[in-house]
Formats: C-alpha cells, structure tokens, sequence
C-alpha cells in the first residue's frame, strides 16, 4: 500500500525526488504486531519490514518516519535528504491545486544520473562542509 498525502500517493515530483524510485511502499507495524512500543527491536519486526521495503528504496513507516536503503553511507544521505523534500515540494503542489508527477521514464533517467558519483560527492562534500561549520560556530 502506498503511502498518502490527502489521498493521493507518494511520488517522485522533481529530479531529485527520483532516487526514492517509481514505488514508495507503506508500512504500518499494527498490521502484524499490533500496539508495540513502535521501535523495530524484534527480529520478525525487521523481517517485515524489510519485506515491506522490498526492492525498494523507500518504505514510509505508519507513526514513525521512513526507511530508507543506499548502496553507500552518501547515497543513503541523499536519497533521505531529497526523499523530505519531494514529500514537502508534492504537499505544497496539492494545495496550490495539482502535482505533476515524475513519468517512468523522468524517474529512471534523474535517478541514475543523479545517483552518479559527481553529483553525489558534489552534495556530499556541501552537507559535510556546513556541517563542520556549524560545529566550529
């Protein structure tokens, strides 16, 4: 099941937004588990949450956030960053009256290139410099 925003589902709308993939599953804990302290602790918790992730990128958790994979630690940033973002820029396209979504086609090609090692150590290298901005400030 896919997640929702009022009704409407989850979807790459920009170029970065792409690297969650063309499908962004849903997982809610109480469908197997029932009310639990909502931390996935128990080994069949992970079990099914990972089944819910799937071939997936991202898989929405109901009442607890996201779950997000990458082939590295800067993809996964990425992929997580820019995840946020398309669900704040796709709120925002619904109240103003419409969202574009991504084709099949716009969400393989901004994907791929977007996942590319210069554009990802491009990103990388700004978040980490203002991290240790912040730090040093």
């Amino acid at each position: 099941m896919p997640f929702c925003i009022s009704g409407v589902a989850l979807q790459p709308v920009d170029h970065l937004g792409a690297t969650m993939g063309p499908t962004i599953p849903f997982w809610d804990q109480r469908d197997e588990f029932g009310s639990t302290n909502m931390i996935v602790a128990k080994p069949e918790e992970g079990r099914s949450l990972a089944r819910a992730l799937g071939p997936n990128w991202v898989v929405l958790m109901k009442r607890h956030g996201a779950t997000v994979a990458g082939t590295s630690m800067e993809e996964l940033v990425f992929r997580s960053i820019f995840s946020c973002r398309n669900a704040d820029l796709q709120r925002e396209a619904q109240t103003l009256g419409g969202i574009s979504k991504l084709t099949p086609v716009e969400i393989e090609k901004a994907g791929a290139f977007n996942l590319e090692p210069r554009p990802i150590s491009r990103a990388w290298e700004y978040w980490t410099t203002r991290l240790r901005k912040a730090e040093a400030g």
